[in-house]
């Protein structure tokens, strides 16, 4: 058998070196970023379906439990499918030629809108950022 060796005395040695401080921060950084993305979910803010210039439905999207689908039917027999839901709203399907209205995408923030200029109907989001000054000069 042989005899244990002594160690010798560890001289100030830290928990985590500094590149490993960095990549904490970093990782730390991304999380928070990345939590901040997801929680946008729009709250305060108001989906409005116009039809020829007239309001024909009004949902506060913050209050929806589950996605609502509304359908209608726009000018020439366009017809559209509309997806209100906590996370947003969207045109789903519509089938006017050239589909602008559904490659909008999910609308998320407040003066966001996806218009279908043949069906004459328009999706918009209203709510307190509508509206607000980004900077201001002296």
């Amino acid at each position: 058998m042989s005899a244990p060796r002594n160690r010798a005395p560890s001289r100030g040695r830290t928990f985590l070196s500094p590149q490993g401080l960095i990549l904490c921060a970093l990782v730390l950084l991304a999380a928070l970023l990345l939590w901040g993305l997801l929680s946008r979910a729009p709250q305060g803010v108001t989906a409005v379906v116009e039809q020829k210039g007239q309001v024909v439905l009004r949902r506060n999207l913050f209050q929806l439990e589950s996605p609502e689908t509304v359908s209608l039917e726009g000018e020439q027999g366009i017809a559209l499918t509309i997806e209100l839901s906590s996370q947003g709203a969207r045109v789903l399907s519509s089938t006017c030629p050239d589909q602008i209205c559904v490659r909008a995408g999910l609308l998320t923030r407040a003066g966001e809108t996806a218009v279908c200029l043949p069906a004459q109907v328009v999706l918009r989001l209203e709510g307190p950022a509508e509206g607000a000054v980004d900077a201001a000069t002296g």
